[in-house]
């Protein structure tokens, strides 16, 4: 950028200086060439359709981070971000035949436009971060005059006297909204040139517009390339496979603790765990944060093991003993559960929690949540040996799990149930009933479809939508079931769901349906189980059904 002869440089505080493309993507050379080897076309040809899209999107970008305290949260992170999603989505395309199902003499002659309708792809599908996630402010060459940004108008060096500039996160944004804006950006990212050559192939114009409007059903293969690039990049950065990045740093090896942490943090500032209301996962009162225990361990370990991360305790309370160990909950004496009400208007329930220290979550006093407007009581644990984990009130404790139908508590304790006698310490949780243990199966899917820690309709998720109602991936789904029971084992979980009746059984008996995948390259099966009544899981209206599964046998 050039400036005034008599322009003094004056560089503001934690300011950033304004960069050109060439400047910002020399700096990142290697994964640039191997975009363009992975392209694999001419240099004037990528030139024109991969070279200009990859220049706007870095003088877009800048060197803003891609999140606040999740993955790729520093400067240029965004862009490292973007990069790394294009080299990764390039390289699964080349083991796909596309458009699926094409002739081979048609599948050659469209293989560099569906090339290039994934790289267009993974290059919108987090733009719009910049434009509705952050705040940037920007800077005169001397540092005088401050303006902020306006992303819909204009890139920041197009902005006169713009030198430096200092970006912040929004507070109370709203969850995803980029994902919604992003399309908004790709005529200006891909130019006219790019988006008239991908919209020249219904086929590949329709997926790539699946995808960047967030239907997945629409985007097919290519949403199933692109979000699996997009998630292996998430989970190399933040310690679940190594990393570019973090290789040259001694072999970084992120600790557990530190990846509940960032874990916590993301699912609160997400909305995943939601906050401050009946019905809620966590309560902030003065400067703790106190959780629903084991809602809030699962839904840990499901972030997780969904981001690409091994090794992750399936037992509670060995993820409960990691965070007493390294002094990040507070402790009820020397247990890391507590028991206590929340009450706040008009409505009280007794759970069992943990209690977290703001400052272990967030380092940044200007990120705390608001307080809860209401109370938190603890209870005594004098004499009290059921286990941690266990439901102090049944009522109490799927009123807090099922969000926007939660129940008022009364004064009145509930009434025993002839299975739930104190144990030991040291004893075993005693057997669920077959009905109860089966219900818990139903209401931990249905929770978990809600929240997304159990996910649908997409590749590899153990839940789709068919025609004939909700398909349950079995024994894959029963199996997650009992990792996160591990007091029962799955093909007990298994039995006991099936004594509720609420299956559908093939023609020949058999309680297991087989299904086709469609649209793949090589033919797929996959077993479940069909629930007929699709709204005993799922809240009206239930989404599509998977056009990707068929029938294999009645």
């Amino acid at each position: 950028m050039e400036l005034p002869t008599s322009a003094v440089l004056r560089q503001p505080p934690h300011s950033l200086p304004i960069l050109s493309a060439e400047e910002l993507l020399t700096q990142r050379r290697e994964p640039c060439n191997r975009i363009e080897e992975l392209v694999g076309t001419t240099p004037k040809h990528f030139e024109q359709f991969y070279g200009t899209a990859l220049q706007r999107y870095a003088r877009f970008v800048q060197q803003l981070p891609a999140s606040e305290s999740h993955h790729h949260a520093y400067a240029g992170g965004l862009l490292d971000h973007g990069l790394e999603v294009l080299i990764n989505a390039l390289k699964l395309r080349q083991g796909y035949l596309l458009p699926p199902g094409a002739a081979p003499e048609d599948i050659v002659h469209r293989h560099d436009l569906w090339t290039y309708a994934v790289f267009a792809a993974a290059l919108v599908h987090d733009v719009a971060k910049a434009a509705v996630d952050q705040i940037v402010t920007a800077y005169s060459a001397d540092g005088g005059r401050t303006w902020v940004w306006n992303p819909w108008i204009g890139d920041l060096p197009d902005e006169a006297d713009a030198h430096w500039y200092r970006t912040e996160f929004m507070r109370n944004r709203q969850y995803r909204l980029h994902e919604k804006a992003s399309p908004l950006f790709a005529q200006r990212l891909l130019g006219a040139e790019g988006m008239a050559w991908l919209a020249s192939d219904r086929e590949a114009f329709s997926a790539w517009l699946g995808w960047v409007s967030g239907d997945t059903l629409q985007s097919g293969v290519l949403g199933e390339i692109v979000g699996q690039a997009d998630g292996s990049s998430v989970a190399r950065d933040l310690g679940a496979q190594p990393s570019p990045r973090t290789t040259v740093a001694a072999g970084k090896v992120i600790p557990l603790q530190e990846k509940l942490i960032t874990a916590l943090r993301f699912l609160i500032d997400e909305r995943e765990l939601p906050l401050n209301r009946n019905g809620a996962a966590c309560w902030r009162v003065g400067d703790d944060l106190w959780l629903v225990s084991k809602r809030t361990v699962d839904a840990l370990r499901a972030h997780l093991m969904q981001t690409g991360h091994s090794g992750i305790p399936t037992q509670n309370d060995r993820l409960y003993d990691v965070l007493q160990e390294h002094g990040i909950l507070v402790p009820c004496d020397d247990r890391a559960i507590w028991r206590a009400e929340v009450a706040g208007d008009g409505w009280a329930h007794e759970l069992t929690l943990i209690r977290i220290p703001l400052a272990r979550i967030w380092t940044n006093l200007d990120q705390w949540p608001e307080p809860f407007n209401g109370q938190i009581k603890p209870r005594t644990l004098e004499h009290d040996t059921r286990p941690a984990d266990a439901v102090l009130s049944s009522s109490s404790e799927e009123c807090a799990e099922s969000g926007d139908t939660a129940r008022i508590a009364t004064d009145t304790p509930p009434p025993a149930k002839p299975d739930s006698s104190p144990t030991g310490a040291d004893s075993k949780p005693l057997k669920q009933a077959s009905s109860s243990l089966g219900n818990s199966v139903i209401d931990w899917v249905r929770q978990g479809l809600a929240d997304r820690s159990i996910d649908y309709n997409q590749p590899h998720a153990r839940v789709h939508l068919v025609p004939e109602g909700v398909l349950l991936i079995s024994p894959g789904l029963f199996q997650d079931y009992a990792h996160a029971h591990p007091e029962e084992s799955w093909e007990t979980v298994q039995k006991r769901f099936f004594k509720l009746g609420l299956h559908q059984r093939t023609t020949s008996g058999t309680n297991v349906h087989t299904y086709q995948v469609v649209g793949g390259n090589r033919a797929t099966r996959v077993n479940g189980i069909v629930i007929p009544d699709v709204e005993r899981l799922f809240t009206p209206p239930a989404p599509k059904p998977n056009p990707h599964l068929r029938p294999n046998s009645r």
